[in-house]
């Protein structure tokens, strides 16, 4: 088993753009095997098969929540889309210790180095939690620490930097799950930091 990954974070002063400003009209989809709702702030447009045989590819957010790497959600504006969002709403309050997030697009190593994968992003849960997290390069699950345990009804990530990919810039998520229990030993960790409740403001080229 590889060894433990552990990353260590700071917390540097954040552009402060208010999270009332992020988007109202979210796409929502439900998980029915979690009771789960997926929530997200765009959707990207399927990609068509190249040539026959192949299968369209669909980034629905419930893809991220659905326990298969090889489905993913993707937003959908055109670039490296610094503030989109994926949220996890629960039928009732859950602890939540961990997140399991496999970051970028699992479906074959050709798929995740094609498009984008998160290098920072945003964690934020209704009591009130707002961590930020560096996030490892990586096409396999990885574990997030939370600064705290969290009791919460929804929790919600906010892209603040993203690696674009070799044809596509957007980033996609294949797994965005949350755990009360152990973490995994046989994958990276990496630890989240507190900040103020804040979304980062991208920079003037963060879209291109």
């Amino acid at each position: 088993m590889p060894a433990l990954l552990i990353a260590s974070m700071a917390a540097p002063a954040l552009a402060a753009v208010p999270t009332g400003e992020l988007p109202g009209n979210l796409t929502c989809q439900q998980v029915p095997k979690r009771g789960w709702t997926v929530c997200a702030s765009t959707v990207r447009l399927p990609i068509f098969p190249e040539k026959p045989g192949d299968t369209t590819v669909f980034f629905h957010p419930r893809h991220a929540a659905d326990g298969d790497p090889k489905t993913a959600w993707s937003p959908g504006q055109r670039g490296l889309n610094l503030g989109a969002l994926i949220e996890l709403r629960f039928t009732a309050v859950r602890r939540v210790r961990y997140l399991a997030l496999w970051n970028g697009d699992g479906r074959s190593p050709n798929a995740w180095a094609g498009n984008g994968r998160l290098r920072q992003a945003l964690i934020q849960t209704s009591d009130g939690l707002t961590d930020k997290v560096d996030l490892v390069a990586r096409n396999g699950v990885q574990m997030i620490v939370l600064s705290r345990p969290a009791d919460t009804r929804w929790i919600r990530l906010i892209a603040t930097a993203a690696t674009p990919g070799k044809r596509h810039r957007p980033f996609a998520i294949s797994e965005f799950r949350p755990s009360d229990g152990e973490r995994s030993p046989d994958v990276p960790v990496v630890g989240a930091a507190m900040v103020d409740d804040w979304l980062p403001e991208p920079p003037d080229d963060g879209n291109r």
